[in-house]
This record gives structure tokens, sequence and C-alpha cells, in this order.
């Protein structure tokens, strides 16, 4: 009876000591999400206005434990997606890629696109200007060790983007271009 009795208690202990590991096992997912949505920030992506005459910044978040290098990247692919606001417009066209991007030690970044063919001779002087300073904002002004941005296509030094604004150099923050 004895040995009945200390299977039923062992058993009991089992059971008891198995929920309490699932409760503390929901307790550490429930944390995790919670400290996961707080490993985010508020950054600024630059996207052209309906008349393109002028860019406006929208907050996108971020994870926060990105190291510069790949936040970097997340900002470019969140910019060239394009705007989720219908009252906004994609500085870049459909379609572009992005080949390389690169950050040196002396605060110069370095980003190589790829625009589908064809699609950047529609693009006049202002929709180049907002094409570059929306790049060149996104990353100057969520990236502390950015202070400048060189715009490469396909790999090279291009003369222009699309025909009107000189990509020979590199360009820093432009909030005159931002409403």
């Amino acid at each position: 009876m004895k040995s009945r009795q200390r299977k039923i208690i062992i058993i009991i202990f089992l059971i008891i000591f198995a929920l309490s590991g699932i409760c503390v096992a929901e307790n550490d997912v429930k944390e995790e999400r919670i400290s996961s949505n707080e490993d985010l920030f508020e950054g600024f992506v630059y996207y052209a206005d309906k008349q393109k005459t002028y860019l406006k910044s929208v907050k996108e978040k971020f994870a926060s434990n990105l190291d510069s290098h790949y936040l970097g990247l997340e900002i470019i692919k969140t910019l060239l997606k394009g705007p989720r606001l219908v009252h906004l417009e994609a500085t870049w066209p459909k379609g572009t890629k992005i080949n390389s991007f690169f950050i040196t030690d002396d605060g110069k970044a370095y980003v190589d696109l790829s625009p589908e063919q064809g699609m950047m001779e529609n693009m006049d002087t202002q929709s180049e200007l907002l094409a570059i300073y929306s790049l060149v904002n996104s990353l100057t002004l969520n990236i502390p060790k950015i202070e400048m941005v060189k715009i490469l296509i396909q790999g090279q030094d291009a003369l222009t983007l699309a025909g009107h604004i000189d990509l020979e150099y590199f360009y820093k923050t432009n909030m005159l271009m931002v409403k």
C-alpha cells in the first residue's frame, strides 16, 4: 500500500513539475515578444509627394540591434519597396535592385543599384533630385556613421542617373527638399 501511495505522490509531483515548466516556458515566450517589440527604433524614410515636388518623411520601424551595414540595407530595401501611404510616391522605379552597399571608416557610404532597363529615361530633373536625396537623407539621417553617399549604377560610376543630375560626387543630407 505504501509503495502505491509513493507512486501516486511521485506522479502528482511530476505532473505539477511539468505544468510549472510549461507555465515558465509560456512566460518566457511572452517576455521575448515584448522585448522584441522594444528592440525596434523609429527611423525615417523619404518618399515623394504625389506631384513629385518635394520629399516627405515617413516613420518606419527597424530592429535596433542591427549594425550600420545591415540597418542601411534594410533602409534601402524599405525605400525601394515604395510607400504604404497612398498620398506619397516612390522615388525609385519599381524593380530597382541593390547590388551592394558598404560604409567606409571615414563616413562614406556606397550604394550600387540596378534599376530596370529603360525605367530611368522617364525621369525629369526634379525626379532625379528626389530619388538621390530620398536615398541620401534616408541613410544619413538614420545612421550616424554615414556622412555622405555615393550612388553607383550597375557597379559603375555613372555620369548621371537619367541624364540630368551629376552622380560623380558624394551627396550629403539636404533638408531643403523635405516638407
